[in-house]
């Protein structure tokens, strides 16, 4: 008796939070709509964060922007963070999310993803006064990195025999490549903006791109029609270069070239 009376609870609590939760809505109900809800960080610098005036800004603002005027609707921000930020949009709390997302196959299970809007890099970096574009330079310059990390591991892949000095985290490969500890440093691409915006006269020039850490717009399952216009929207701003200036705007660097799609 007690096992059915379980098996009834668990319908009855699926059910309420079916219809507790809101309608997911395709293309047609945002046109019809006027509004599009869009779930972005505030906590993610330069992806999304609070200006002085407690304001949102940041690259994924700007691209949520663009995603309303590209629709002609209204734009209504809805924060969220990594751990709410897939749940928000299976339940149909918000129409899509924009919040520094990598594409995972775990995480496609439950919504899908867009082409790549934008991309971290992860490389070397080091005054304009040092000539390096490839591993075969390397040479005897010495190299700070946190101990770990993805560069770390790309950078010892690359180059196993560079002179590679290991630090605890960023901060302190930072402070260590900074104090002339280290010629080089190998880092993300927004470490390296922010260091240069800190001390402009003192710039961190990109010398090699270990890989892009690309970001995707998330999308409800179910909603064929709204993804491909997500693409759509994607592929346009590749082609007229406003994806990759804004990146070049927020996160230091312009996007590649050949940029990967889904």
């Amino acid at each position: 008796m007690l096992k059915k009376l379980t098996g009834f609870a668990a319908l009855a609590l699926t059910a309420a939070l079916a219809f507790g939760s809101p309608a997911k809505a395709d293309l047609q109900d945002i046109l019809d709509a006027g509004t599009i809800r869009i779930g972005v960080p505030v906590d993610v610098p330069p992806f999304g964060y609070l200006d002085e005036s407690n304001e949102p800004i940041g690259l994924d603002i700007e691209v949520a922007r663009m995603v309303a005027e590209a629709l002609g609707v209204e734009l209504e921000l809805q924060h969220v963070t990594s751990a709410n930020r897939i749940s928000y949009l299976a339940t149909g709390r918000i129409d899509l999310t924009i919040c520094a997302m990598g594409a995972t196959p775990e995480r496609a299970l439950q919504i899908d993803f867009s082409s790549p809007y934008s991309a971290l890099s992860i490389g070397l970096y080091g005054p304009p006064d040092i000539d390096v574009s490839g591993v075969e330079d390397i040479g005897d310059y010495s190299i700070a990195v946190a101990r770990g990390t993805t560069q770390d591991i790309e950078l010892t892949a690359m180059a196993p025999d560079a002179n590679i000095s290991r630090f605890d985290d960023d901060a302190t490969a930072a402070s260590a490549y900074l104090s002339g500890q280290t010629d080089l440093f190998a880092t993300a691409n927004i470490i390296a903006k922010d260091l240069t915006e800190r001390d402009p006269d003192n710039p961190l020039e990109s010398k090699i791109v270990f890989r892009y850490s690309p970001t995707h717009v998330g999308v409800p399952k179910g909603n064929p029609e709204l993804l491909r216009w997500v693409d759509t929207f994607v592929f346009y701003n590749l082609n007229n270069n406003r994806l990759s200036d804004l990146t070049e705007e927020w996160l230091g660097e312009p996007l590649p070239d050949a940029f990967p799609s889904l």
